[in-house]
């Protein structure tokens, strides 16, 4: 395009000129001006021009960002209703279950109340509503409960009944200058035991009541960025890291709280504050997420 106008401008001279020589006596100096002039005219319709190129590309790559965003968003929509309907499926699996458990322990326990205690033994006697249990019988059972209480005082083996919950998962793939409120998903869970962390959403729902240590991980190149930890929704620890030129850290944060059965434990980018900058996650450094049921 510029080669097109500074062409148009020396057309226009070589016009200018011939009509001078048609009539006047050329001045060299005017021409002259007129050159220098058309000549700074041209320069600064080139700088329009690459200025308005250079907004242009900006714009498509925004586009693009905005178009990859939203994708996304709609992939994870999906992916959440999904989840949903099988989570919905396993609840309606397991009420049947109970159902039919429930029901058959209801019908084992009518039949053994039904049941006639030993020959030469009252009815009566064998039931804590009218003066509990006598002669052999109260031997019979104070023995075994002895020997039970002494078996959870000192266990022969040193194994408890405690399950074991706890889990370990990091992203995949760098977060690209995440926004504000945006939950960090670790899609690569390496452990979880007792199954209490969701890979899809990033969430940890506690299998167990208890005491749980959890503890996350966050690398940044040239970046900040600032990130909560939430317990049913409730920002209950944070992190905060901001480096300069050329700097390549990590960042960790721990906490231990007391949960409930159900309760939900997950990590977001700070609701407020916005950062700027990528979280990194690749084989050199992971950005991670670990919890473990304590006691």
């Amino acid at each position: 395009m510029f080669r097109a106008i500074l062409f148009s401008c020396i057309a226009l001279t070589i016009s200018y000129v011939n009509g001078k020589m048609d009539g006047d006596v050329i001045d060299v100096k005017t021409v002259y001006k007129e050159m220098v002039a058309l000549q700074e005219t041209v320069q600064r319709l080139y700088t329009v021009v690459h200025g308005q190129n250079d907004r242009i590309s900006d714009l498509e790559r925004t586009i693009n960002t905005q178009e990859k965003t939203i994708q996304k968003l709609t992939t994870d929509k999906k992916t959440q209703i999904e989840y949903r309907r099988k989570i919905e499926r396993r609840l309606k699996i397991i009420e049947n279950n109970f159902a039919g458990k429930y029901s058959d322990l209801r019908n084992n326990f009518v039949k053994n109340d039904n049941t006639s205690p030993p020959n030469g033994t009252d009815k009566h006697e064998n039931t804590y509503g009218n003066g509990g249990l006598t002669g052999s019988y109260k031997e019979m059972v104070k023995t075994p409960a002895i020997s039970r209480k002494e078996r959870l005082l000192l266990p022969s083996n040193g194994i408890t009944n405690e399950p074991v919950v706890a889990f370990y998962a990091y992203l995949s793939k760098h977060e690209i200058n995440p926004s504000t409120h945006h939950t960090l998903i670790y899609d690569v869970a390496k452990t979880n035991a007792g199954n209490g962390y969701n890979a899809v959403t990033g969430i940890f729902t506690a299998p167990t009541a208890g005491t749980y240590v959890f503890t996350w991980v966050t690398r940044m190149y040239e970046a900040g960025h600032s990130t909560e930890i939430l317990v049913n929704n409730v920002v209950f620890g944070a992190s905060y890291l901001r480096i300069g030129h050329s700097n390549d850290v990590s960042v960790s944060g721990t906490v231990v709280t007391q949960i409930n059965k159900g309760n939900s434990v997950f990590v977001r980018v700070h609701s407020t504050l916005t950062g700027s900058g990528n979280i990194l996650s690749e084989q050199y450094g992971r950005s991670s997420f670990a919890g473990w049921l304590l006691h």
